[in-house]
């Protein structure tokens, strides 16, 4: 064993610097379609995350959830086996997600982008989720007044913070644009938000963060504590609880 893999300092900083200089994805897909096949193939489906957790700890047993952007569903089989009271149905864009969500046994539908949300669901659930979602999107501020249209009492958004500070690092020190969670190509991510400028943004749309979280997929107890303690600046990924403003 390696004095560097012996002392979580010298593992965290080895991390970073492997980080900072790493290569860009730049794997082609030609469509979301696709980019679900690959991901079946590759073994990445029906894992149980930390944001999964996290959110469904906060939502209440017997609550309708509505998971946008569902992917294949993990959230969705995770949140039935720790509330198994709650009525959830999963919708995505891209029919071969929704294909494998419903061969494991998942409430998971195909939706048309082009059409509205109101008029392909019913309105009035009591938690919309949105999981790394929006930053998919061109217009997320479309989407986001489609999903006030729903009338959910809560909203869950978990999206990649950029302005996360192993994020700053590689810009200011490897003159790299931050790979942002992404897995297979830079396309993937359209739009970036940093905590401020997401507290700003939902604030047009008359909502308000409630909580936030940093998301923890892997790393030593002391980087943990920063994401938990400190997610606007050391959480790559976060996770926002939004509501109405009385």
């Amino acid at each position: 064993m390696s004095l560097t893999t012996k002392i979580p300092g010298l593992r965290i900083i080895t991390r970073t610097l492997e980080y900072i200089n790493r290569l860009a994805p730049l794997q082609e897909f030609a469509d979301y379609d696709e980019y679900w096949e690959t991901r079946a193939d590759d073994g990445r489906v029906s894992r149980v995350l930390d944001r999964h957790k996290v959110i469904a700890g906060l939502i209440d047993d017997g609550a309708s959830v509505l998971d946008i952007g569902c992917g294949d569903c993990a959230f969705q089989q995770h949140l039935l086996r720790a509330k198994p009271g709650c009525k959830p149905l999963g919708l995505d864009t891209s029919t071969t997600a929704v294909q494998l969500a419903q061969a494991q046994g998942c409430n998971a539908q195909a939706i048309d982008p082009t059409m509205r949300l109101k008029d392909q669901v019913t309105d009035h659930w009591d938690v919309v989720t949105l999981m790394e979602v929006i930053e998919h999107v061109a217009d997320a501020e479309d989407l986001m007044r489609q999903v006030l249209e729903l009338k959910p009492s809560r909203i869950f958004v978990t999206i990649p913070n950029v302005g996360c500070l192993k994020h700053r690092l590689r810009l200011m020190f490897g003159g790299r644009f931050p790979i942002t969670t992404i897995i297979y190509h830079m396309k993937e991510h359209l739009r970036f938000w940093t905590a401020k400028d997401f507290r700003q943004w939902v604030g047009e749309f008359d909502l308000e963060v409630r909580s936030i979280h940093g998301q923890f997929s892997h790393g030593d107890r002391l980087v943990e504590w920063a994401t938990r303690k400190h997610p606007s600046l050391f959480a790559p990924q976060v996770i926002y609880e939004l509501r109405l403003r009385r």
